[in-house]
């Protein structure tokens, strides 16, 4: 009988093959999902979102029903992280909004222009400092720092000791995504055709920061991969020329960062990233993984990338919801067949949508077997 041990080393050894772009012995599938977790089981929104203790075990709880995975994107959940790499304000279910209800990010300017320029002089560490408490953010990053990154290494230990190790347990951006957060989309999209130069500086200004603080969690918390996380920087919101100046090199100046500490970079690229996918055959091979979420075209990203970057998705929210299992088990066995063996991870496109069929989702996990 294979022990809970010999079964997570199978599963990583897998997720290790196809990052490598070696043939494993079976596609693997690694799906995320959190508010869904927490309806398939019966908790709260408002717990499950702000309560580390209570976030990570709903997850195994729900996942451990739904088949045999072999792994978990991440570990656990909490709604302040959402805040720390947006800049925003965001309402919270059981605080802002009724208990059931999914957390919202405001679409605020909370930051204003000339912070930029205090961002260049005294760097993003300093100025993030007095940010803080201007734009009420205090609880946000006070939940995020003291409750729950400090649970992160209880929660990846908690997953292995149910056989399923945690890809991607953490979350790194570039700077595109904290000013395009805290000023707001327009705003920050306005600024980059009005003040390129001095968005620029600003950006550069920010890197050491990320830099730094990436390599400290990765060391501190032992992880064996990151999201690099895209969402507003999708080339599909910006002409090629603007996202090349403020958006590409910062990605690849952190996923450097990344992969020099012995870890694996998962581009977690929401909205529609087809027209750039060609530049990530600047990054190292074999090294990457490029997660869709359904808007990029997968097949492309397969055909353009598929010998030199693993690809990872891409069973769309819509489908997981309002389709059937049958359905969803034919799309999910058409990747599988299409995109594997090689350099393919099974997942959904983005998250699991919190109104997933629970039978939805177990077809697509069962579709990698057999």
């Amino acid at each position: 009988m294979t022990t809970t041990q010999e079964l997570l080393q199978q599963r990583k050894d897998r997720i290790a093959a196809a990052i490598a772009l070696e043939k494993p012995d079976r596609v693997p599938v690694v799906p995320l999902g959190d508010a869904f977790a927490a309806n398939m089981m019966g908790v709260k929104i408002s717990d499950f979102c702000t309560k580390p203790e209570v976030a990570y075990p709903t997850m195994i709880d729900a996942f451990t029903q739904l088949g045999d995975l072999d792994g978990i994107q991440h570990a656990s959940y909490n709604v302040s992280a959402l805040s720390t790499i947006w800049l925003s304000k965001v309402k919270w279910p059981g605080r802002d909004l009724p208990d059931n209800e999914l957390w919202q990010v405001e679409e605020l300017e909370l930051m204003t222009t000339d912070d930029y320029d205090v961002i260049a002089e005294k760097g993003f560490g300093e100025w993030l400092g007095g940010f803080i408490p201007r734009a009420d953010l205090g609880e946000e990053f006070q939940l995020f720092r003291e409750g729950w990154v400090p649970t992160l290494p209880a929660a990846m230990k908690a997953w292995e000791a149910v056989g399923i190790p945690v890809l991607s347990p953490v979350i790194f951006t570039i700077p595109y995504e904290y000013f395009c957060g805290g000023r707001s989309m327009r705003a920050f999209v306005l600024d980059l055709y009005r003040m390129p130069d001095k968005v620029e500086a600003a950006m550069q200004a920010t890197m050491p920061f990320i830099k730094e603080t990436a390599r400290q969690v990765i060391r501190g918390l032992g992880v064996s991969g990151c999201w690099l996380g895209g969402w507003r920087s999708a080339s599909e919101f910006l002409s090629p020329k603007l996202w090349e100046r403020f958006v590409l090199p910062y990605y690849k100046e952190l996923a450097a960062v990344v992969i020099e500490e012995g870890i694996t970079p998962v581009f977690h690229f929401d909205s529609n990233w087809t027209r750039d996918l060609s530049y990530f055959l600047d990054f190292p091979k074999a090294k990457c993984v490029i997660s869709t979420d359904s808007m990029t075209d997968i097949y492309k990203a397969k055909e353009v990338l598929g010998g030199h970057m693993c690809v990872m998705g891409d069973v769309s929210p819509s489908m997981l919801t309002l389709g059937t299992p049958e359905k969803v088990k034919e799309y999910s066995r058409r990747l599988v067949n299409d995109l594997g063996p090689t350099g393919f991870i099974l997942a959904q496109g983005c998250c699991i949508p919190p109104d997933a069929k629970p039978d939805n989702v177990r077809a697509m996990i069962e579709a990698v077997h057999g």
